[in-house]
């Protein structure tokens, strides 16, 4: 059998409760917030300019002669001046740029006329003395004796997913007294390198 509760004490009792809710302290309110996202370094723009040099390695060395053969071509770099910062933070004070890629080359023809696949790294030093490394894909074209042009981009490390462009320069024709010494014990093995290159995300 269901409680009537006469209408005089539902209404004392509903007077109460109200009291003791006001007398409660009043809680904050809380807006939902959503979480700050995390920072994506990849996604930071980049624009970084720097120089390029060193030494340029064949292997098997170059030859005097008109018809080229495939060679093993190295860039190893030294450390060249910057401008420009890390995606973290940090100005680039040099880069060392290193790279490796075939071609039909010798004292008389570099390259080809069919661009070729590579790979390269970059060794980055900031002014606050960090060191980062960045792992290229490259794909060089052009004539290498003369001009080299370098396309690529940023596959590992610091400024993951940028690109990269640069002109890469490797006199033989400077080389070419050398070269002819150099035949008789296997060709030309090694020429000095020079150039630039940028960044940009």
């Amino acid at each position: 059998m269901a409680v009537r509760i006469p209408a005089r004490q539902l209404g004392s009792a509903l007077v109460a409760v109200a009291a003791v809710a006001a007398a409660l302290p009043a809680l904050p309110a809380f807006a939902a917030q959503a979480p700050a996202p995390a920072p994506d370094q990849a996604a930071v723009a980049a624009s970084v300019s720097c120089q390029a040099g060193g030494r340029a390695y064949f292997s098997p060395g170059l030859l005097p002669v008109p018809v080229p053969r495939e060679t093993n071509v190295q860039y190893s770099g030294q450390d060249r001046t910057c401008s420009g910062s890390m995606p973290e933070g940090g100005q680039i004070a040099t880069a060392k740029f290193n790279g490796a890629f075939d071609a039909p080359m010798s004292c008389v023809v570099g390259g080809g006329d069919v661009p070729t696949e590579g790979a390269g790294t970059i060794e980055w030093k900031t002014k606050g003395g960090k060191s980062l490394k960045s792992t290229l894909s490259l794909t060089i074209s052009g004539q290498m004796f003369n001009s080299a042009t370098v396309d690529g981009s940023v596959t590992e490390g610091a400024f993951a997913g940028a690109r990269l462009h640069g002109k890469f320069r490797v006199d033989l024709l400077k080389e070419g007294i050398n070269c002819a010494g150099q035949s008789f014990f296997g060709g030309l093995k090694q020429a000095p390198f020079d150039g630039s290159f940028s960044i940009n995300g």
